[in-house]
């Protein structure tokens, strides 16, 4: 876990300093970056124990696991494919806030949560808890370095966006970008 953590800290302090030098992430940090939430989807197996055969298919906890789990991996199929190469900075364009970006600014990290969510309710434990806390952590380091990149980019557009849509799900809404 602590090693999650540290790898979050030097990939987003890096990943800002791409934003603030070029004005976008460069290939090496976007490769990076992406590879970072992929180890940090592969440590589930340290942290949760997930052998199939000890699901209780049965269970209302179950039918809530996979429904959550649905339901993230859908909103991040809708999300992500609309900000295209937008995500890492390379094309700017227009500030977009149509369609669940009215809802929230960060709709495929709302729905990679409730897959997390999903996932250790699987499998219960103490350590999936630890490893699914450490989500909400890793990723406000990313959303932090990217807002400050859209303020710079979008001004005073970016910043009424921020007053009227949450940063996640409903709460947590700010005015600037501090």
């Amino acid at each position: 876990a602590a090693g999650l953590y540290v790898g979050a800290i030097i990939v987003f302090a890096r990943v800002r300093l791409d934003y603030e030098v070029h004005g976008r992430l460069s290939g090496l940090v976007a490769v990076l970056q992406t590879g970072y939430f992929f180890i940090y989807m592969a440590s589930s197996y340290a942290f949760l124990d997930s052998r199939l055969s000890q699901v209780n298919t049965d269970s209302a906890l179950f039918f809530l696991a996979l429904g959550l789990m649905t339901m993230g991996l859908l909103v991040v199929a809708y999300s992500m494919p609309i900000l295209g190469r937008r995500s890492f900075g390379r094309q700017t364009g227009s500030l977009y806030t149509r369609g669940l970006y009215k809802f929230s600014r960060n709709p495929q990290l709302v729905g990679c949560a409730c897959v997390l969510l999903g996932y250790i309710l699987l499998w219960p434990s103490w350590t999936g808890f630890l490893w699914a806390g450490l989500w909400p952590v890793i990723t406000h380091f990313m959303v932090q370095g990217e807002e400050q990149h859209l303020d710079r980019i979008f001004g005073e557009e970016y910043r009424a966006y921020c007053s009227r849509t949450p940063r996640y799900i409903g709460f947590w809404k700010r005015s600037n970008t501090g």
